[in-house]
């Protein structure tokens, strides 16, 4: 039975559609009144699942099973993270946010790992080194970049905000959806790959963290963050590399909250 293979230039439309949907909806979400403004900045450490990766390019479709990634949270560039959050006015406890994130992923090529699929019009099927394949390299080390847009809802242990050491404290938890735009950084068959490209796939999060405020309108965060991105990154000369990767984050961070 013939395979039937998939147009990379006819997903790019639906991957906009998207990101038209996604622009749209984070519009929705934008309060129509400002209320309380939060600026925050964040790093921390994430841990990346292993998942699987695929490879498509001519008369090369190879599957990589239980690829193992690396996120070197602390090396440069390390992972890093900005939000802007609004919380209502008449509605205290609920708010929305906007995240960015700078996570990274390095494909560990010299593992073992069961491949199978068509190389080069011949079928392939083996457990062997990932770099001993047609994918040489690949790492998004520049950022697997994400967006999301995030609905929050938070709770006030003491019943409300005040200076009291309980009053100071909020917990916190959010859903979101956005996209992607990875850095790709693949070698294949000796053609490099290097540049960011955006609106590479669908993202969604979740979070859960506390706020405590530090001093007058500064306060620090800690939080765990499970991220999902299904990544489609183009290859020069044609050609696709699929990856669905669940990043796990544990961040710290401060923020600046205010009224308009």
């Amino acid at each position: 039975m013939k395979q039937q293979k998939v147009n990379p230039a006819q997903s790019r439309p639906n991957k906009l559609k998207l990101l038209a949907l996604l622009f749209i909806a984070g519009l929705l979400l934008t309060p129509p009144v400002t209320a309380e403004v939060t600026l925050g900045v964040f790093a921390g450490q994430s841990f990346v699942d292993n998942g699987d990766l695929n490879l498509t390019q001519g008369n090369t479709n190879l599957n990589y099973k239980n690829v193992s990634w690396d996120d070197k949270s602390f090396e440069s560039p390390i992972f890093y993270g900005a939000r802007i959050g609004y919380w209502f006015n008449d509605a205290p406890n609920w708010g929305v946010s906007v995240d960015y994130s700078h996570l990274k992923n390095y494909v560990v090529d010299s593992g073992t790992v069961a491949v199978n699929g068509v190389q080069n019009g011949i079928p392939f099927n083996g457990n062997v080194p990932i770099n001993s394949t047609n994918l040489e390299s690949f790492n998004m080390s520049h950022g697997l970049n994400t967006i999301t847009f995030n609905g929050q809802y938070r709770w006030f242990p003491a019943g409300q905000r005040d200076q009291t050491l309980l009053g100071r404290m909020q917990l916190y938890s959010g859903l979101g959806a956005g996209f992607s735009v990875p850095h790709v950084e693949a070698v294949v068959k000796g053609v490099r790959t290097y540049e960011y490209q955006a609106g590479a796939g669908p993202v969604v999060n979740g979070m859960l963290g506390v706020n405590y405020d530090i001093y007058s309108f500064i306060s620090g965060f800690a939080e765990y963050k499970l991220t999902y991105a299904d990544v489609e990154d183009d290859l020069k000369g044609g050609g696709t590399i699929n990856t669905e990767t669940v990043n796990h984050q544990l961040i710290f961070g401060l923020a600046a909250h205010f009224d308009l």
